[in-house]
């Protein structure tokens, strides 16, 4: 039918021929197929390698930048500084204070430096700042010329400028983040510096806060908390003060959230307060933290005051103080409906009986 003329056995023939010849080469069809395999894992290996390669160069280069940012951003506070003038030198008054079995406190908080706003029980701007440190200045004065106080503490509890963490930080602040640095520092320095002239004074600067922290906006809390310009802000008081033998300046540990100091045998320990999520439960774990040798926490960042009492030992009370800011009610504040009056606080403590004084200096009307 097909026009050839080939028996059955010369089909088998060329059926066994064309077998042998599929078995010869299918070695090399495997071996091929296994080297195609092998390049295309060699080349997924290389890929891998290749982005890994570019991950950690994009990583080094993101370090690289960061440290550029503040190693720059460090330039322009040396720059800043340098072209302001010397701070006026005060000379001591005739001290009038005697030794007393009280010792006294002045807490400073929430300063916020740099935001300027208005609401409707209060206005803030780097010039009522100013003046809220002049009013603060005399009502001080006053209060240790009539308790003829000798020794007189100072502590400072940081967010001493409104900082760059929110993006509502970018509507509220009135001047550069690197000139709200230097003017803070001078303002607290020009403070102390003037009050030592009727008073030897203490001054305590705690670590760290939330607002001072070089944080970049979208970057979570405490994310870079070992970049806070709280350390530059009390280097450079106490640059400002070196001279001045009346002023004594305490820093905490470096990495702590904590300064610890002693007051006429009471034990305190002081922080800004942002780590502390429940102030009511607060002074347990800072307790455990010390070996449970703190007698009073004292902190801020609640832009209110409260005393809460948490313990006894012999002769007085454990306590919580949580301290008022400078700022006084923000639109934050009005926010959540809650406010309190700008002021600052003195505190006594005497000797074996603990707290047992507190004076609230309102700071606006």
């Amino acid at each position: 039918m097909l026009g050839y003329g080939y028996t059955e056995s010369a089909y088998r023939k060329k059926y066994q021929t064309f077998e042998k010849m599929l078995d010869a080469n299918a070695k090399k069809f495997s071996t091929a197929e296994a080297q195609a395999n092998a390049i295309r894992e060699e080349r997924d290996a290389l890929r891998k390698e290749r982005m890994k390669l570019q991950t950690l160069n994009m990583e080094r280069n993101r370090i690289d930048r960061a440290e550029a940012r503040q190693e720059l951003y460090y330039e322009y506070i040396g720059q800043y500084v340098k072209s302001l003038p010397t701070p006026e030198r005060y000379e001591p008054c005739k001290l009038i204070g005697t030794q007393s079995n009280i010792e006294y406190l002045l807490t400073i908080s929430d300063i916020h430096y740099g935001a300027t706003f208005s609401t409707q029980t209060n206005e803030y701007s780097p010039e009522i700042c100013r003046e809220r440190f002049n009013r603060l200045f005399l009502e001080t004065i006053e209060f240790i010329q009539t308790n003829k106080v000798k020794y007189f503490h100072v502590l400072s509890l940081g967010d001493d400028i409104q900082g760059l963490i929110h993006m509502s930080d970018l509507r509220l602040n009135d001047t550069s983040i690197v000139k709200s640095i230097v003017e803070v520092s001078r303002l607290i320095a020009d403070f102390l510096n003037q009050l030592s002239s009727y008073a030897h004074i203490d001054y305590y600067h705690v670590p760290t806060a939330n607002h001072t922290q070089l944080r970049i906006l979208g970057m979570k809390p405490s994310e870079a908390s070992e970049e806070d310009v709280e350390f530059i802000i009390s280097q450079y008081i106490k640059d400002l003060l070196k001279d001045n033998k009346m002023v004594d300046i305490h820093f905490g540990d470096e990495g702590s959230q904590f300064l610890f100091f002693d007051i006429n045998g009471t034990t305190i320990a002081a922080t800004h307060g942002h780590t502390l999520h429940d102030v009511n439960t607060a002074f347990d774990k800072v307790a455990n933290y010390t070996d449970g040798i703190t007698d009073v926490l004292i902190t801020g960042h609640f832009h209110g005051m409260k005393n809460i009492s948490v313990g006894e030992r012999a002769g007085y009370d454990k306590e919580i103080i949580v301290c008022p800011s400078i700022i006084g009610s923000d639109p934050y504040a009005d926010k959540l409906m809650v406010g309190s009056k700008a002021a600052a606080q003195i505190l006594g403590f005497e000797w074996n009986k603990g707290h047992i004084e507190t004076k609230k200096i309102l700071l606006n009307d």
